[in-house]
């Protein structure tokens, strides 16, 4: 973990570092701040994002994600607040067309895994309205300790394990107006237990958006997911997001 650390450090400082290297390039700053809660668990989530336009059709975007902590955090929200994950995220636009593909990797990082993500994401636009997409997505999982194993029942962990998943998603997107409504289908399979004792999982998302402003640069979102609640179950639980992201454009 000391190797993710100093990764995590140089990575910082050259996100930070952006800004001043293409201070006459780099536009549409975005600031990204988003609030979940899961109703079985009922836990709280928090996530603060920014990210933003580089030239050659590049984006760079940091990600972190907090919760509540402490032994019990049932129905808590920002109290005990521990930092859960950081993600950052390099990608690259490419247009063909009514064709866009994005290549990306993504660096995630916790006190109990250090993950790498590679993949691509396609969008085709059908018209003004409507648009289909999609995602693939290896993801490469590296564990300090599975909390699992403190858990009675469990004995099938091991210390310092890999885990590799491949996550294809799907994408259906409406637009009217100011108004955008996006349905996406995840499926991920692995060659870890992920859901229900068996190695694939899968989840359902539901997202709407609307553009405010003169320059449309707030964009205030829900989103409604169907989502496991553990690897060892068939119980799923509904997850809730309500978030907010302001452009500088």
């Amino acid at each position: 973990m000391k190797i993710a650390t100093k990764l995590l450090l140089s990575l910082s400082l050259a996100a930070a570092c952006l800004p001043s290297v293409y201070a006459d390039a780099v536009k549409d700053v975005t600031v990204d701040y988003r609030h979940g809660y899961r109703l079985r668990d009922r836990t709280h989530y928090d996530k603060l994002a920014l990210g933003a336009n580089l030239p050659y059709d590049y984006a760079f975007n940091v990600e972190t994600k907090f919760k509540t902590g402490g032994p019990d955090p049932k129905d808590k929200y920002y109290n005990d607040i521990v930092l859960n994950v950081v993600e950052m995220t390099l990608l690259k636009n490419v247009y063909y067309g009514d064709w866009s593909f994005t290549p990306f990797i993504q660096p995630e990082f916790s006190s109990v895994r250090t993950e790498w993500k590679f993949g691509v994401v396609p969008w085709y636009k059908i018209n003004d309205s409507w648009a289909v997409g999609g995602m693939y997505r290896l993801e490469l999982s590296d564990y300090a300790h599975d909390s699992q194993c403190n858990e009675a029942g469990h004995s099938n962990c091991s210390l310092d394990k890999h885990r590799t998943v491949n996550r294809f998603d799907a994408y259906l997107r409406y637009r009217w107006n100011d108004l955008t409504t996006t349905y996406k289908y995840i499926y991920m399979h692995g060659d870890d237990i992920l859901f229900a004792n068996k190695k694939h999982n899968y989840e359902q998302e539901l997202q709407f958006d609307y553009t405010l402003g003169a320059n449309r640069e707030w964009r205030p979102y829900v989103t409604f997911a169907d989502i496991g609640r553990s690897a060892y179950t068939s119980e799923r639980q509904l997850r809730l997001r309500l978030g907010v992201a302001y452009t500088f454009k």
